[in-house]
């Protein structure tokens, strides 16, 4: 495999799956992985009543995640295990100061920005787009990313940044050139403030045909200097991990990476795409 790290896994601590952390973990090694990054959900505030499925989702037990994390980065010694989040980004000023009180953690490797709600409305559910158009809907996920962005910046990678398009009508036809007008500053401002620019091959597994950002945004952010890519699957389940990385790592290669970062302790380390 020509990417030797997966930074973006979830396990049964996040509300959307139930995989143990040693399964993420033994899958990882069976790839022939050299470090994995398990980034668990932290949504502060996510908007549970409104989804019938979710009313009795409780939020995640920090301490509880974090022992096990670092215990298993003890007791494995043929994989380097990173501690990380995905931390649910919004404008409100609560969730800000939480989101930053949060990602002070010294123990912390990595933390993925990202945004999954447009005006606290989660595009997972068809109910979000009833009666919108779907180009408006997308360009508001963006203008929302870009003022996250400016609000609050102390994260390390930007998660799946064109990410609502998964869930938008089959029928909407994604023409990324039509958002470069906002996209281009949320580019900028990433290479500003030195975050990385994750490619997220989960729309992948799911049959979209792309990665979330679409292709077409990672030549773009190639074109505007930027060089800071981290990758991640977002597997919820073993048998995601790492999908189609070695596809991935040839597209990157074609627009001109030849490197992708890794985190620990914050701080970036390269590594080559072999």
């Amino acid at each position: 495999m020509r990417i030797k790290h997966d930074t973006h896994l979830h396990t049964e601590f996040s509300f959307d799956s139930n995989a143990p952390v040693s399964s993420q973990i033994s899958r990882a090694i069976e790839l022939g992985l050299c470090g994995i990054c398990i980034t668990d959900h932290v949504d502060h505030d996510y908007p549970c009543e409104k989804y019938p499925d979710l009313e009795q989702l409780s939020p995640m037990d920090l301490d509880d995640y974090k022992s096990e994390i670092l215990h298993a980065a003890d007791q494995y010694n043929d994989i380097e295990i990173y501690l990380g989040i995905e931390c649910g980004m919004k404008t409100d000023k609560a969730v800000i100061e939480y989101n930053r009180l949060l990602c002070q953690d010294p123990d912390l490797d990595q933390v993925i920005g990202s945004i999954h709600l447009i005006d606290n409305n989660d595009p997972y559910y068809s109910q979000t787009w009833e009666n919108k158009e779907p180009e408006w809907m997308i360009r508001r996920y963006f203008e929302i990313t870009l003022d996250n962005i400016r609000l609050f910046s102390d994260f390390n990678t930007l998660g799946h940044m064109d990410y609502a398009v998964r869930y938008a009508p089959r029928d909407f036809i994604y023409k990324p050139e039509d958002f470069f007008d906002i996209t281009d500053e949320i580019m900028r401002l990433l290479i500003r403030n030195n975050i990385a620019y994750e490619i997220n091959t989960s729309a992948l597994k799911k049959g979209y045909g792309f990665t979330n950002p679409h292709p077409v945004f990672i030549k773009r952010y190639y074109e505007l200097g930027g060089r800071m890519i981290t990758i991640g699957s977002d597997a919820h389940q073993p048998e995601g991990m790492a999908f189609a990385f070695d596809n991935t790592a040839e597209q990157l290669k074609a627009i001109g990476f030849n490197d992708y970062v890794i985190f620990k302790k914050r701080k970036p380390v390269i590594c080559p795409i072999e």
